[in-house]
């Protein structure tokens, strides 16, 4: 059984759609170039790393899928409200020439650790 009986073909276009929403909220308001193309690998290393867990767990691939959409879609909730804070936090740090590390809002941390633990919450709970 596939969670929430959903067929693998669906689980594809689920994360399909995830991933573009991804995009679609957290790229454009990154500051520049190298965050936009960082932020928009972020998906890809994702999915190596959702690979690997499969292979290694011998995990069903709707199993698979479902995790890898309720994580990315942790992401553009946890930034709603911050983008704009973020992306200038991220401007500012680089023309100081500071650690891009430690610019994240303390609000969109509580937030997206927020997000990230409910979407995995929701995963395990639709999980045959």
């Amino acid at each position: 059984m596939t969670p929430l009986g959903l067929s693998v073909a669906t689980w594809w276009w689920i994360v399909v759609l995830v991933t573009v929403l991804f995009w679609a909220v957290l790229v454009p308001p990154m500051p520049t170039r190298e965050y936009r193309i960082m932020t928009a690998l972020a998906p890809f290393a994702g999915a190596l790393m959702l690979l690997a867990h499969y292979r290694i767990k011998e995990m069903d691939p709707a199993d698979s899928l479902a995790m890898f959409a309720a994580a990315m879609l942790a992401f553009p909730l946890g930034a709603v409200g911050h983008r704009r804070e973020l992306a200038r936090r991220l401007l500012a740090a680089k023309r100081e020439g500071r650690s891009d590390r430690d610019v994240m809002p303390v609000a969109m941390l509580g937030q997206l650790l927020l997000s990230l633990t409910a979407c995995l919450v929701a995963y395990f709970c639709i999980k045959p």
